[in-house]
């Protein structure tokens, strides 16, 4: 009876101590996880180009992953710096505008303010009161000063964190461009552990998903970003950098980018560029809203098929978990995991072991 007592509480004991390591693991880790995430999706999605540059490079393997992390800046960083640079200065012009526009007194509002149905009259209201610095008027202010500052405190700071888990991933990527084979090693012996025979086939459906939501969502991303930037630029729309970046994050979900096209082309239209006003809402409604519908089906090719919904969750619930990045992590994640629930759900008509190309690189 002893012997018995003693074989189970063994294994228990040794349970717990798998378990404490693993959370004390997570612990340690966890600051670092969403940044190694991008890390990981970065390398995977762009492992071929860079052997060829390890190949060009005659093997020097750090020559080739600085040469991939200049790439990468460049695609990610420079075009945040312009923004960021577009936005200050604008910023700037503007607290120089409102400055000059108090030196003569309380001004008036535009009229196009004024003149919107239902809500014009109420605002141009609440300004004249304000104005003449009505006490209720300025105490409700005052009640709506500090959540707004603490809004805009974290809105600059999950920005700043942002920027440096950019940074930081490609940090990291660095070193598993340095070390994929051996990376890669660990992960086959991992699921073949889990899953067996289907190891290979699991792997080959999570890097297919992986390389469908990166060249995809991204690329897609990418030429609606420019799209809007172009019709910005050349219809004269005050920070057309600014709202060119912030295109490439709407235009993950679908449509996302007529989000800032339309109340830009309400904005043309109140400054009486009719013509321009008119292009943009057309411009976004069949060139850039159509670009999801021909772009990403070229680009996914046979890769996922992922839900509207569970996009949706993927870039908030990602954002709320990972911060920025986590809007480009979620949607990945959710992805793999919707292709590997399917293909294990239903492996007769999902599987990808008929596609060789996936399964031959996953196996090389």
């Amino acid at each position: 009876m002893k012997n018995k007592t003693a074989d189970l509480i063994e294994p228990l004991i040794a349970l717990a101590a798998i378990c404490l390591l693993s959370l004390t693991i997570f612990a340690i880790i966890k600051p670092f996880l969403a940044a190694t995430l991008w890390a990981g999706i970065l390398v995977l999605s762009t492992w071929k180009p860079y052997l060829k540059l390890v190949a060009l490079y005659k093997g020097r393997r750090a020559l080739a992953a600085l040469t991939m992390m200049a790439v990468f800046g460049g695609f990610f960083l420079v075009p945040v710096i312009f923004a960021a640079s577009e936005f200050a200065s604008v910023v700037s012009v503007w607290g120089m505008q409102v400055k000059d526009s108090f030196t003569h007194g309380w001004p008036k509002l535009p009229e196009w303010l004024t003149s919107i149905p239902l809500a014009g009259a109420n605002i141009e209201q609440f300004w004249l009161k304000l104005g003449d610095r009505d006490s209720e008027t300025l105490q409700t202010i005052r009640s709506y000063i500090a959540p707004a500052s603490q809004i805009l405190l974290m809105l600059v700071t999950e920005i700043g964190s942002g920027m440096m888990l950019l940074a930081m991933s490609l940090f990291i990527a660095f070193f598993i461009y340095l070390d994929g084979e051996d990376l890669l090693a660990w992960i086959h012996g991992f699921m073949a552990r889990i899953a067996g025979e289907r190891s290979i086939e699991l792997l080959a459906v999570s890097l297919s998903s992986t390389k469908g939501v990166v060249y995809g969502f991204m690329g897609t991303a990418m030429a609606q970003a420019v799209l809007a930037w172009f019709a910005y630029l050349i219809a004269g729309v005050p920070n057309a950098t600014t709202l060119g970046f912030a295109s490439f994050i709407l235009a993950l979900l679908p449509g996302g980018p007529v989000l800032l096209g339309l109340p830009a082309a309400a904005w043309l239209y109140h400054q009486g560029d009719v013509g321009w006003s008119i292009f943009m809402v057309l411009w976004m409604l069949l060139v850039v809203s159509s670009a999801d519908n021909v772009i990403k089906p070229l680009l996914i090719g046979k890769g996922s098929r992922l839900p509207f919904i569970l996009i949706l969750f993927g870039v908030l619930g990602g954002a709320l978990a990972f911060g920025m990045l986590g809007v480009f992590i979620g949607p990945v994640l959710l992805t793999v995991f919707y292709e590997l629930a399917r293909s294990w759900i239903f492996p007769s008509n999902s599987l990808p072991s008929t596609d060789s190309t996936n399964s031959d690189e996953v196996s090389n």
